[in-house]
């Protein structure tokens, strides 16, 4: 399994690289502007800083669905159709390497911001109570324990939708490959069928939580995401499966 993460991380760098020189160059504009007193170049650098730390995570999220897409449909994934593995170690192996990646990058993007807001300097009484209130939180016991299960809690919510997004994403591109392979735009319509399948159950399943039971319906609505996301993951697995040994 690592040298399969090995293998994708390795296949995804250039595109890591390009993400990195755009973050790169965004934080040279700013820096540049300030240096320079030229605020409308900082102002721009601000801008592509914050446009490309949504957009590094939005390509690196969905870095599984376009490297399994390369797979399937052209020569790139030989691999794949050789190794006496099974699919679902495959399919593993890119929504690891994806969720991995975009941690990555969330961590770099956050060091950026702090380094920015430490550089330039902010008017700490303006936010002594909330700095008080919270080294109070930490340095007590019972305020740390919550804390960081408060943090365990939010890392493991995002890991699981990211999970989540990346099963749903894998089945659009296996469905278009084992179904749709060499069909004119069948990739553009299989990214449509994930957006579209996307805002349907974001919008339904918390809806169907509530009509189960209100009081459960936050358990009930995880309940629903792993179960789906498993679902996603296994049918993929199978039709993956199925093509290969066709």
């Amino acid at each position: 399994m690592l040298t399969l993460i090995q293998y994708e991380m390795k296949k995804t760098a250039f595109m890591k690289i390009l993400c990195g020189f755009a973050l790169f160059i965004s934080q040279a504009f700013v820096m540049l502007g300030t240096a320079t007193d030229n605020y409308v170049v900082a102002g721009l650098g601000a801008g592509l800083l914050i446009f490309f730390s949504f957009l590094v995570i939005f390509i690196l999220g969905l870095s599984s669905m376009a490297s399994l897409s390369k797979d399937l449909n052209t020569t790139q994934g030989y691999m794949l159709f050789m190794l006496p593995k099974h699919s679902a170690y495959f399919l593993l192996a890119k929504i690891v390497e994806s969720l991995v990646s975009t941690f990555l990058a969330g961590v770099v993007i956050v060091l950026i911001f702090s380094f920015n807001v430490a550089y330039f300097g902010i008017d700490m009484d303006t936010y002594k109570d909330f700095f008080e209130m919270f080294w109070n939180l930490v340095l007590s016991g019972k305020g740390f324990g919550e804390l960081s299960l408060y943090v365990i809690r939010f890392l493991a919510t995002a890991a699981a939708f990211w999970v989540f997004l990346s099963t749903m994403a894998i089945l659009c591109v296996t469905v278009q490959a084992s179904m749709f392979k060499g069909k004119a735009l069948a990739l553009v319509v299989s990214i449509i069928a994930f957006f579209c399948l996307f805002l349907y159950l974001f919008s339904a399943l918390p809806e169907l939580a509530s009509t189960i039971s209100w009081e459960y319906k936050d358990p009930i609505f995880y309940g629903m995401i792993v179960a789906l996301s498993a679902g996603f993951f296994a049918l993929s697995s199978y039709l993956l499966e199925k093509q290969r040994n066709f």
